[in-house]
């Protein structure tokens, strides 16, 4: 028996045939317009997965970028900032050296002193630099100004208010890169290493330790001087009773009548003034440290005479409290009760009066060192040629020191700035890498599907075209 098709079935096999067909050229279409092969996951669900992961890594990197990008400004702003306080050191420096010269006259140093102080302040300015609204060296305190200028005891001192943590940026899966330096790590940063003192007095330190920070000046105070008798028994007596001398602990007096001269210590030997002259009222003798004994001469009988003379001292850190000394003390304790600030002082080498300049080394940060720099300079503390040289050269290990520092913080943050470029560069070429790796599983082959779309659009005309002459419906076909 022969089976003649239905006119149902022929509608169901056409229409089956143009669906299939007129789906493979939407799809084909869809590739074309998105240039994308996998337009649903159930396009091809291992391909999808893939892409999905390639996406994620390509959102980190694109993080990762930005990052650099936002950290990159920072840091170079960072290293604009420390450039121009080298600037500055270089320039101070100079000025310091000029200031070493003896030939020097007050105008000329106090002049020195002014732009010396003109440089702190231009270097306190570099210290609150801003980004924004960001403070560049306050660690995570960026919204304050890090270096803040205070009067103290002693005189103006600039004090770090920032703290020492970093601000970090990630560049990678547990990788991170700080974009800033604390400020006291660029301009005081503490390294201690001891105290010392500038040898103005004779004073050294005790054998306990010192707690403290910075420039301190210790005050030694003369408190009186005693001749013995046999110079007095000479008619030789004290100027106002001693009180403009600066003698302190034992020293030996000797006139020598027959040769005119007089000495005290190790110090010049000096000739005797002129009986009945002004210079004889009033006739200063120094020994090897400087130290004064003014002697009066009016009454001078004119004979040799030689002893010991004795000046008397007190000692002070704040310069309101005197402790009397003995010249046997090893390990004198003082204490300023407005900062805590604690010194042991050796006192068996005391030798004048003055304020003497005590340093705990390596604590000393660059602000403070040229505001010492400008007082010395403005002889503060009236210091004769030679202590104000030595003095100088003090403050000069401490600025050398600072300078350093920042030579180190400025390569600290160059290396960190080249760091970021060369990640910035790696990211770049890894997002290239795998926009690629995601193109190559998602994106269509335009060619091959041009194609496709041109073969299922054919496909389905010649369907068409079939299906309509198959659905003829007269009784001539059904007669056939």
């Amino acid at each position: 028996m022969t089976l003649r098709p239905t006119q149902s079935s022929s509608y169901d096999n056409v229409r089956r045939g143009l669906f299939l067909n007129f789906y493979k050229l939407i799809r084909a279409q869809e590739q074309v317009a998105s240039g994308k092969r996998i337009l649903r996951p159930s396009d091809d669900p291992v391909g999808t997965s893939s892409v999905l992961g390639i996406s994620r890594q390509i959102g980190d990197v694109d993080r990762y970028r930005s990052a650099v990008a936002t950290a990159k400004p920072l840091i170079d702003a960072g290293i604009a900032a420390i450039d121009e306080a080298g600037n500055l050191y270089s320039e101070a420096r100079e000025l310091v050296v000029q200031g070493l010269n003896g030939t020097l006259n007050d105008t000329d140093r106090s002049s020195l002193a002014q732009q010396i102080e003109l440089l702190q302040e231009r270097l306190v300015e570099v210290g609150n630099s801003k980004l924004g609204e960001r403070f560049l060296f306050g660690g995570t305190e960026s919204s304050t100004e890090p270096f803040a200028v205070t009067e103290a005891t002693d005189g103006r001192r600039v004090v770090y208010r920032g703290n020492q943590a970093a601000r970090s940026v990630a560049i990678g899966a547990g990788v991170g890169v700080p974009v800033n330096i604390a400020g006291d790590d660029v301009f005081a940063k503490q390294e201690a290493t001891g105290a010392s003192y500038a040898g103005l007095t004779g004073l050294a330190p005790g054998t306990s330790a010192n707690e403290g920070t910075g420039y301190r000046y210790v005050t030694v105070r003369h408190d009186g001087t005693t001749l013995p008798a046999a110079i007095t028994g000479s008619g030789i007596a004290l100027v106002s009773g001693g009180a403009n001398d600066t003698l302190a602990g034992d020293r030996a007096l000797v006139i020598d009548a027959a040769a005119g001269t007089a000495r005290l210590g190790s110090g010049r030997v000096l000739q005797l003034p002129a009986a009945g002259s002004a210079e004889a009222a009033d006739f200063v003798v120094r020994d090897e440290n400087g130290a004064e004994l003014h002697l009066d001469l009016s009454s001078w009988t004119g004979a040799s005479t030689s002893g010991t003379v004795h000046g008397d001292a007190s000692v002070s850190l704040d310069g309101t409290n005197f402790t009397s000394v003995a010249f046997t003390e090893t390990d004198l304790e003082l204490v300023d009760a407005n900062d805590g600030t604690t010194i042991h002082l050796d006192t068996t080498s005391l030798s004048r009066a003055g304020t003497d300049l005590l340093t705990f080394s390596g604590t000393v940060n660059a602000f403070d060192v040229l505001q010492g720099i400008a007082d010395d300079l403005r002889n503060v503390h009236g210091l004769d040629a030679a202590a104000l040289q030595e003095r100088l050269s003090a403050r000069l290990a401490e600025f050398d020191r600072n300078y350093d520092t920042l030579l180190v913080a400025q390569g600290t943050l160059g290396a960190r700035s080249q760091r970021l470029t060369a990640t910035e560069s790696r990211l770049g070429d890894f997002d290239v890498s795998l926009q690629g790796m995601k193109s190559n599983v998602e994106d269509a082959d335009i060619t091959s599907v041009i194609l496709d779309m041109t073969k299922a659009e054919q496909t389905l005309q010649l369907a068409q075209s079939t299906g309509a002459r198959l659905l003829q419906n007269t009784l001539l076909n059904y007669l056939r």
